[in-house]
């Protein structure tokens, strides 16, 4: 209970001091700024078809080049004294420039292969008795299962479930017979292929050779059939929205391209697969398996229905066994008696000779109801078709386009430099101005970042539930809306900005020689060394925890959630950072939270549900709440008014900028060698191992300097920042 009354009496205190509420209202816009768009840049990358490895690069090379503008801004602000303008422009300018990055062009895309690749099934063409034929139905290519490329030799073979989807004719269109048409009908191959795939209605011409007798069958598709060939809405120029490929449904009603050269015409009601005993009186031996006639009246409308099939197959010897396009059927599974077996199966004998064509009227490319051309297709054979898992055949579920890669790459770093040189100037001149109007007014700095932490617990859950609806129905995730959100905001910030009282702070007559001589103190080396690594382990968070949770499959709604559950576990901390601070030290502060990083770390790289990564986004309370406000008071702490936001410029530039670019650079290439859960295992032990060497040098040398010169001059006092914790804590 005491803890919990100086919980919220610290919080009132602080509230009853009216100069700081603009700054309170600033912090909030701020934060919210920063997390509605930030946390979301590397898979806005990742969605343009930036790498691991290129993200890692871009973002290194954003916060290493931007480095020089903090430390530089923070000089003029240091040297200009009342900057509040000049930092408005920033804001304002930093998110106009955002919007840039929504130009940028996609340059890489990862098409996902649907998840069943479509085979045909039939008899050799001119071998009776031999084995029923596989062939690849598709033109996606597909690179053969090791597995599967074994069973070329000896008497290897394998078991497959496929589903027989429809059975009908496979027609052959032979470029070389292609004759360019007069006034109407297509004039190229191209034109026909979307013509005959548009077609509303076919005929089938079944000629007896030894009866010299002919039956036609037409077959009328409705416009559920030709799913393909809707009206194109504006979304679907996105190639984008095409990357998750899918099968055209329909299979017994719907025409088919299967190849370059291939078309399959379902014939429902006409032709069966059936297989039977090669003899009835022992039934022990082969079965006969063919794509036949169904006998009787022909129905105008059979809506067949797919069933499974079981079968051994066996690859054909191919001299590249990567890619083998046709496959045998040695066994099937039969009812045979009360079970089903696995028989020897071969192509049954055709009692008849009879030949397949197909006439496709091809409709007008305008005007799908007026008939432009007749086409007649001779080369067609009786043949099914029938679906396998994709995994169960190919070794490859995708492959990548790339458009220009190198374009979308440099067009983004280009503009990321920008926009962080940008934002790493007004960041400085902003730290700067916080310290010097806390110090004026004798403020608590870690009290003043609740409203920070409240302000990114409301806009990154809010902008990952605005991009998911924005990519509703969507093949991609839109980012518009975080974009939109954070020029918004940054405009926002800007305009309040202008209300900050800088009147006070006085102008540095030589800033460079007030800086070096606090440069010159070995304690605040240590500390920018040790922001420094605190920031790779930061930076490698930043950029690719988001890319760990989408590999996940977390939603981004869940991303925005993370940012929530840190703040809200950090608000404690901030209230009661001060008399924490004043009670173990800023450096044992920095020690626990190098500690805190390890076992975030190490704990991210075991979790397989996303929904775990909250456990270890709590712990970012010590990590950036309590570590952070420990690092920039004890900066404040070590340095002078004349030189505030010159420190803060430099600290900020090793934790956010070169901190930051070291650990995403590192963590990108890590990954890309090692792969991602093994990285953050190395970035743990790590920031375990550093934190214990920094602990043993603040033990062991910073203490006992600090003891000897106060035994040596007592009445020597070192510049005391306003204290976090010198408020009473009643």
């Amino acid at each position: 209970m005491r803890y919990l009354g100086m919980f919220f009496r610290r919080i009132t205190d602080d509230f009853r001091q009216k100069e700081l509420l603009p700054l309170k209202l600033l912090f909030f816009v701020h934060a919210s700024t920063l997390y509605v768009l930030y946390p979301y840049l590397t898979i806005h990358m990742r969605e343009l078809g930036i790498n691991v490895e290129e993200a890692a690069i871009m973002s290194a090379v954003t916060p290493i080049v931007a480095i020089i503008m903090p430390p530089l801004a923070g000089m003029v602000a240091d040297r200009i004294g009342n900057f509040k303008f000049i930092l408005a422009v920033f804001n304002g300018l930093g998110g106009a420039t955002s919007l840039l990055l929504l130009l940028v062009p996609v340059g890489r895309i990862t098409f996902t292969y649907p998840e069943r690749t479509i085979l045909s099934l039939g008899c050799p063409n001119n071998s009776s008795d031999g084995l029923l034929n596989i062939n690849l139905a598709e033109q996606h290519e597909c690179n053969t299962l090791s597995s599967i490329a074994d069973t070329q030799f000896g008497n290897k073979s394998m078991i497959i479930n496929a589903q027989l989807e429809a059975c009908g004719l496979i027609c052959t269109r032979h470029p070389n017979d292609f004759i360019p048409q007069g006034i109407k009908g297509p004039k190229t191959l191209e034109d026909e292929s979307k013509a005959i795939l548009s077609t509303r209605n076919y005929t089938v011409i079944l000629k007896n050779i030894l009866r010299n007798t002919s039956d036609q069958y037409t077959y009328t598709l409705k416009a559920d059939d030709l799913p393909l060939y809707k009206a194109p809405r504006p979304e679907d120029e996105d190639k984008r929205n095409l990357r998750q490929m899918v099968n055209k449904q329909h299979y017994p009603t719907s025409v088919r391209k299967l190849t370059d050269m291939t078309y399959f015409f379902p014939t429902s009601g006409l032709y069966n697969f059936s297989c039977a005993p090669e003899n009835e009186k022992n039934i022990t031996e082969s079965y006969l398996c063919n794509i036949e006639k169904i006998n009787g009246v022909f129905p105008s409308v059979v809506a067949s229905k797919a069933r499974s099939l079981d079968m051994k197959i066996k690859a054909a010897q191919s001299k590249n066994a990567e890619n083998i396009n046709k496959l045998y059927v040695t066994d099937i599974n039969v009812l045979h008696g009360n079970k089903y077996e696995f028989m020897d199966t071969i192509c049954g004998l055709e009692e008849e000779i009879i030949t397949q064509s197909v006439i496709v009227p091809l409709p007008n490319p305008e005007n799908t109801l007026e008939t432009d051309a007749l086409l007649n297709l001779v080369d067609c054979k009786a043949s099914c078709i029938m679906t396998l898992p994709r995994n169960k055949l190919c070794s490859n579920m995708d492959h990548t386009v790339e458009y220009d890669i190198r374009l979308t790459f440099w067009i983004y770093l280009v503009i990321r430099v920008f926009i962080g040189m940008i934002s790493g100037t007004a960041f400085a001149m902003f730290e700067g101005a916080v310290i010097a109007i806390l110090r004026n007014h004798k403020g608590d700095y870690g009290l003043q970042r609740i409203y920070a932490a409240i302000g990114g617990m409301i806009s990154s859950p809010l902008s990952g539930i605005l991009i998911d609806y924005a990519s509703t129905g969507k093949g991609y995730t839109d980012f518009r809306p975080a974009f939109y959100l954070y020029a918004g905001l940054k405009i926002v910030s800007g305009v309040l900005m202008l209300s900050m009282n800088l009147q006070f702070k006085s102008p540095a007559t030589n800033i460079v020689k007030d800086v070096m001589s606090v440069l010159m103190n070995i304690e605040i080396v240590a500390l920018f060394i040790t922001c420094f690594i605190l920031g790779t382990a930061w930076g490698y968070i930043e950029s690719f925890l988001f890319w760990l949770l989408q590999d996940l499959g977390a939603s981004r709604s869940l991303m925005g959630i993370t940012i929530t559950i840190g703040g809200i576990a950090g608000l404690p901390l901030l209230v009661l950072s001060g008399p924490i601070i004043d009670r173990i030290g800023h450096a044992n502060v920095l020690f626990i939270g190098f500690i805190f990083y390890a076992i975030r770390l190490m704990g991210y790289s075991l979790i397989y549900n996303p929904w775990m990564c909250l456990i270890f986004e709590a712990m970012e309370s010590v990590t950036s709440s309590l570590a952070i406000t420990a690092a920039v008071t004890y900066a404040a702490k070590l340095s002078t008014n004349t030189t505030d936001s010159s420190i803060q410029g430099l600290l900020g530039g090793l934790y956010f900028g070169v901190g930051k670019g070291a650990g995403s650079l590192i963590g990108g290439y890590l990954m890309k060698a090692v792969g991602t859960r093994p990285t953050y295992q190395i970035f743990s032990v790590v920031m375990l191992i550093t934190g214990c060497l920094y602990y043993i040098f603040n033990h062991f040398y910073i203490v006992r300097r600090a003891h000897l010169l106060h035994k040596h001059d007592p009445d020597k006092k070192s510049n005391e920042f306003w204290s976090l914790g010198k408020q009473k804590c009643h």
